[in-house]
């Protein structure tokens, strides 16, 4: 468990929630359903616009947090 424990730093925080995030925008990409709030599921072919709005959103949001994690390791 030592070996992952530079995740769990509040250092790299930003990094991981990144990758999650990105992961996650994969996953509904290639399922082709993504989950809202209050448990509502959209679904690729029925809600094309939602749908792809959802898994944008989750895109940015995961290279935001990226690029904060970029910015503040940069100095």
């Amino acid at each position: 468990m030592d070996r992952f424990s530079y995740l769990i730093d509040r250092q790299h925080r930003f990094l991981l929630i990144g990758i999650v995030l990105l992961t996650v925008a994969a996953a509904f990409a290639l399922s082709g359903e993504a989950f809202e709030r209050y448990g509502r599921t959209v679904d690729r072919a029925e809600e094309p616009q939602r749908f792809w709005w959802d898994v944008a959103m989750c895109f940015l949001a995961g290279l935001f947090f990226i690029g904060l994690y970029l910015y503040q390791n940069s100095n």
